[in-house]
Protein backbone atom coordinates (compact mmCIF):
# COMPACT_ATOMS: atom_id res chain seq x y z
CA UNK A 1 0.00 0.00 0.00
CA UNK A 2 2.59 2.84 1.06
CA UNK A 3 6.45 2.32 1.54
CA UNK A 4 8.87 3.77 3.84
CA UNK A 5 9.71 7.41 2.26
CA UNK A 6 6.58 7.93 0.53
CA UNK A 7 4.88 11.57 1.59
CA UNK A 8 2.10 11.57 2.18
CA UNK A 9 -1.40 13.93 2.81
CA UNK A 10 -3.43 12.98 6.27
CA UNK A 11 -6.63 14.78 6.12
CA UNK A 12 -7.26 17.84 8.66
CA UNK A 13 -3.51 17.03 10.03
CA UNK A 14 -1.39 17.41 6.97
CA UNK A 15 1.02 16.30 4.93
CA UNK A 16 3.76 13.61 6.39
CA UNK A 17 6.85 11.01 5.41
CA UNK A 18 6.03 7.42 6.00
CA UNK A 19 9.11 6.92 8.57
CA UNK A 20 8.51 3.28 9.81
CA UNK A 21 6.73 0.50 8.44
CA UNK A 22 6.34 -2.57 11.26
CA UNK A 23 4.38 -5.47 12.29
CA UNK A 24 2.88 -4.94 16.27
CA UNK A 25 0.86 -7.09 18.49
CA UNK A 26 -2.14 -4.94 19.57
CA UNK A 27 -5.71 -7.39 21.87
CA UNK A 28 -3.63 -10.30 20.38
CA UNK A 29 -3.82 -9.58 17.01
CA UNK A 30 -1.07 -8.91 14.76
CA UNK A 31 -1.33 -5.92 12.14
CA UNK A 32 1.06 -4.05 10.23
CA UNK A 33 1.68 -0.05 11.29
CA UNK A 34 2.98 3.17 10.01
CA UNK A 35 4.79 5.70 11.68
CA UNK A 36 4.27 9.22 10.12
CA UNK A 37 6.39 12.02 10.69
CA UNK A 38 3.87 14.92 10.19
CA UNK A 39 5.74 18.07 8.48
CA UNK A 40 3.73 20.63 10.00
CA UNK A 41 4.40 19.81 13.56
CA UNK A 42 6.85 17.76 15.91
CA UNK A 43 4.21 15.03 16.22
CA UNK A 44 4.23 11.80 15.05
CA UNK A 45 1.29 9.80 13.98
CA UNK A 46 0.97 5.86 14.53
CA UNK A 47 -1.58 4.28 12.41
CA UNK A 48 -2.67 0.56 11.96
CA UNK A 49 -3.31 -0.59 8.28
CA UNK A 50 -6.68 -1.08 8.96
CA UNK A 51 -7.26 2.83 9.79
CA UNK A 52 -5.54 3.69 6.30
CA UNK A 53 -8.46 3.30 4.02
CA UNK A 54 -10.67 5.22 5.92
CA UNK A 55 -8.75 8.12 6.74
CA UNK A 56 -8.53 8.45 3.25
CA UNK A 57 -4.30 9.07 3.65
CA UNK A 58 -3.20 9.48 -0.02
CA UNK A 59 0.10 10.14 -1.59
CA UNK A 60 1.06 13.68 -1.92
CA UNK A 61 0.21 14.83 -5.66
CA UNK A 62 2.84 14.89 -8.29
CA UNK A 63 4.12 18.08 -10.33
CA UNK A 64 1.28 17.44 -13.21
CA UNK A 65 -1.34 16.88 -11.22
CA UNK A 66 -0.68 19.47 -9.43
CA UNK A 67 -0.06 22.15 -12.02
CA UNK A 68 -3.17 20.91 -13.79
CA UNK A 69 -5.44 21.30 -10.80
CA UNK A 70 -3.56 24.77 -10.39
CA UNK A 71 -3.99 25.78 -14.10
CA UNK A 72 -7.96 25.16 -14.24
CA UNK A 73 -8.62 25.85 -10.15
CA UNK A 74 -11.97 28.50 -11.68
CA UNK A 75 -13.47 24.71 -11.57
CA UNK A 76 -13.82 24.60 -8.13
CA UNK A 77 -15.28 28.86 -7.99
CA UNK A 78 -19.10 28.43 -7.06
CA UNK A 79 -20.88 31.85 -7.55
CA UNK A 80 -21.06 33.72 -4.63
CA UNK A 81 -24.77 34.47 -5.15
CA UNK A 82 -25.03 30.57 -4.58
CA UNK A 83 -22.58 30.26 -1.47
CA UNK A 84 -24.65 32.68 0.47
CA UNK A 85 -28.05 31.23 -0.04
CA UNK A 86 -26.15 28.28 1.99
CA UNK A 87 -26.32 28.89 6.14
CA UNK A 88 -22.87 28.90 8.27
CA UNK A 89 -23.72 25.39 9.45
CA UNK A 90 -24.09 24.03 6.34
CA UNK A 91 -21.38 25.10 4.65
CA UNK A 92 -19.28 24.29 7.49
CA UNK A 93 -20.76 20.53 7.58
CA UNK A 94 -19.95 20.35 3.53
CA UNK A 95 -16.34 21.95 3.85
CA UNK A 96 -15.49 19.29 6.66
CA UNK A 97 -16.50 16.35 4.59
CA UNK A 98 -14.79 17.54 1.78
CA UNK A 99 -11.22 18.06 3.84
CA UNK A 100 -11.93 14.27 5.41
CA UNK A 101 -12.17 13.28 1.90
CA UNK A 102 -8.24 14.41 1.58
CA UNK A 103 -9.01 14.83 -2.12
CA UNK A 104 -7.08 17.64 -3.77
CA UNK A 105 -9.83 19.13 -5.58
CA UNK A 106 -12.12 18.74 -2.28
CA UNK A 107 -8.87 20.69 -0.93
CA UNK A 108 -9.07 23.31 -3.76
CA UNK A 109 -12.86 23.75 -3.63
CA UNK A 110 -12.83 24.69 0.12
CA UNK A 111 -10.52 27.17 -0.49
CA UNK A 112 -11.94 28.78 -3.21
CA UNK A 113 -15.59 28.78 -1.78
CA UNK A 114 -14.02 30.53 1.89
CA UNK A 115 -11.99 32.82 -0.06
CA UNK A 116 -14.99 34.25 -2.58
CA UNK A 117 -17.12 34.56 0.34
CA UNK A 118 -14.08 36.66 2.05
CA UNK A 119 -14.56 38.69 -0.71
CA UNK A 120 -17.85 39.76 -0.01
CA UNK A 121 -18.05 39.77 4.07
CA UNK A 122 -15.79 38.80 6.47
CA UNK A 123 -15.54 34.89 7.42
CA UNK A 124 -16.74 33.88 11.33
CA UNK A 125 -13.50 32.90 13.29
CA UNK A 126 -14.38 29.28 11.99
CA UNK A 127 -14.81 29.49 8.58
CA UNK A 128 -11.02 31.77 8.30
CA UNK A 129 -9.47 28.59 10.67
CA UNK A 130 -10.37 26.28 8.03
CA UNK A 131 -9.92 28.47 5.03
CA UNK A 132 -6.33 29.09 6.64
CA UNK A 133 -5.83 25.84 7.83
CA UNK A 134 -7.38 24.30 4.14
CA UNK A 135 -4.55 26.18 2.55
CA UNK A 136 -1.49 25.50 4.90
CA UNK A 137 -1.77 21.84 3.50
CA UNK A 138 -2.13 22.53 0.06
CA UNK A 139 0.79 24.74 -0.08
CA UNK A 140 2.72 21.95 1.53
CA UNK A 141 1.83 19.92 -0.74
CA UNK A 142 2.54 22.04 -3.53
CA UNK A 143 5.92 22.53 -1.71
CA UNK A 144 6.41 18.77 -1.22
CA UNK A 145 4.58 17.67 -4.80
CA UNK A 146 6.56 19.92 -6.88
CA UNK A 147 9.85 19.96 -4.77
CA UNK A 148 9.45 23.89 -4.38
CA UNK A 149 9.77 26.09 -1.21
CA UNK A 150 6.72 26.83 0.95
CA UNK A 151 6.74 30.61 -0.22
CA UNK A 152 7.20 29.73 -3.77
CA UNK A 153 4.31 27.01 -3.25
CA UNK A 154 2.35 29.81 -1.52
CA UNK A 155 3.11 31.90 -5.04
CA UNK A 156 1.78 29.26 -7.63
CA UNK A 157 -1.46 29.22 -5.81
CA UNK A 158 -1.70 32.60 -5.16
CA UNK A 159 -1.45 33.29 -8.78
CA UNK A 160 -3.52 30.92 -9.83
CA UNK A 161 -6.49 31.73 -7.46
CA UNK A 162 -7.13 34.63 -9.74
CA UNK A 163 -11.02 34.99 -10.33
Amino acid sequence: MFNIGDKIVYPSQGIGVIDIIEEKEFNGETQKYYTIQLSNNTMKLTLPSSRIEPSNMRLVSDSKTLDMCLKHINQFVVETGELSKVNFKERKTVNELKIKSGALDDYLEVICNLTQLKMEHNLNSSEKQMLNSTKKIVIEEISQGKNVTSDEATSLLDVSMVF
